[in-house]
């Protein structure tokens, strides 16, 4: 470890890049860095976006070796630096060498990921002047900068996105590395306002592995969505995992799946073209095999919800209501809300739903709810006299994920009636403890 101490700490000049770019040595096969005994090379990983099937960016990640060729890993590397002054030169140099090699290759588009530390955020050195430095010097557009915050904890959270909030307005993006363990959480989402969200691959192999409820990958890329950013999956290594990921609508992948990085951008995407090929079509095979409905046809439920309507207009009698709906083995229980969504009836549920779990017991009153924010009740009073069929979401009634059918009619008053339904592969879990499917 003592190769990796310095003898002092760098100076201001040391810490510019006029100050920084004597450690770049330029060799045959490009650019390495010295840094005290140690040299550091880059190799570089592709981030592909599902949608757009197409490679859009390429991740800079550092390699480092000993004097006799021994590789030391970052994190052994950082962990060595006895100072933050000392941290972020060694953050600089890396992002410098990564920039070098990458502009050398001639990559005219696509967006450069460099990982740094949180704490080079925390001081009085502007990151804005840096970044501004690097992309002047080596010819490198701002807006192909992606600047990836690793999950380490900074000293202090607020000054950390204090310091990215002052770096406003900027072209180059802000992603957050990690997330889903250590540091990297929604607090981190909420203060830093990142343009990416990067999840790690324990979360990534926990998908694959169907550990668990494996809906909850697709609610969290739909929370991070909702609050504004993209997400990348990094670490995919098997095709179950790009699939699962692919269903919970994820933006962009990276990992050994396509290959491993390597210090020729054009060598590390020989795979891709080929891979991106076969993704969309294994993908149909994938649905097909693995929904837990059909095609969410739902076939002959509008027809019900319909009938079902009209009996109660025509009845005023919610139980002969939904005699029309118990024909379907995926239906759960019908319920009835005013034009303000507050229900003032007991549902009615299905003969062969189970009782519902005791432990949600502060849950069952089923009169004076009011369910006006829920999707569904909303886009029915949009078009009255439609059904709209809305989910998953959390069914409060059972803690199981469910579809809801909902119409808006008159009858004495605006009146909308809602049908849950839990595909057939949901129920049976229900009954042996597991909570819903995989939709």
């Amino acid at each position: 470890m003592s190769a990796l101490m310095p003898a002092s700490m760098p100076s201001v000049s040391e810490l510019t890049l006029s100050g920084l770019l004597p450690h770049l040595v330029r060799g045959e096969s490009g650019w390495t860095a010295t840094w005290r005994a140690l040299t550091l090379h880059s190799v570089f990983q592709p981030v592909l976006s599902v949608t757009h099937r197409c490679v859009v960016g390429y991740e800079g990640l550092l390699r480092a070796f000993d004097p006799v060729g021994l590789p030391v890993s970052p994190d052994v590397l950082f962990s060595g630096t006895r100072s933050a002054a000392e941290a972020r030169e060694l953050d600089r140099i890396a992002r410098c060498l990564h920039v070098a090699n990458f502009m050398e290759q001639g990559i005219s588009t696509g967006w450069l990921f460099l990982n740094t530390r949180p704490q080079v955020f925390e001081t009085g050195w502007p990151q804005r002047a840096f970044i501004d430095e690097l992309s002047a010097h080596f010819g490198l557009p701002q807006e192909r900068i992606v600047i990836e915050v690793l999950e380490q904890p900074a000293d202090d959270e607020s000054a950390v996105a204090s310091m990215l909030a002052a770096s406003q307005p900027r072209d180059f993006l802000i992603a957050i590395d990690d997330f889903g363990t250590g540091f990297s959480n929604f607090d981190r989402v909420w203060r830093f306002r990142p343009d990416i969200v990067k999840l790690d691959r324990s979360l990534v192999a926990r998908a694959g592995k169907r550990e668990g409820d494996e809906s909850m990958i697709s609610h969290l890329i739909a929370m991070l969505h909702q609050s504004g950013t993209l997400v990348l999956a990094e670490g995919v290594e098997t095709d179950e995992e790009l699939m699962i990921l692919m269903q919970a609508d994820v933006d962009f992948v990276q990992g050994f799946w396509f290959g491993q990085p390597k210090s020729s951008v054009q060598a590390a995407c020989t795979n891709v073209p080929a891979l991106v090929e076969s993704i969309w079509s294994k993908f149909a095979d994938y649905e097909r095999a693995h929904d837990g409905h059909p095609w969410l046809g739902f076939e002959g439920f509008t027809e019900a919800v319909l009938a079902a309507a009209d009996t109660y207009k025509a009845t005023g009698d919610l139980e002969q209501a939904a005699q029309r709906i118990w024909h379907l083995p995926e239906a759960r229980r019908v319920f009835l809300t005013d034009g303000q969504g507050e229900q003032t009836q007991p549902s009615v549920t299905a003969a062969s739903v189970p009782p519902p779990p005791q432990r949600l017991a502060p849950l069952y009153a089923e009169t004076r709810s009011n369910w006006s924010r829920r999707a569904y009740f909303r886009h029915a009073l949009a078009t009255p006299g439609r059904v709209a069929m809305m989910g998953p979401h959390y069914s409060l009634a059972d803690g199981q994920d469910c579809y809801t059918a909902a119409i808006a009619f008159e009858h004495d008053g605006t009146h909308v009636l809602c049908v849950d339904f839990v595909p057939a592969a949901a129920t049976a879990d229900a009954r042996t403890g597991r909570r819903g499917g995989k939709w």
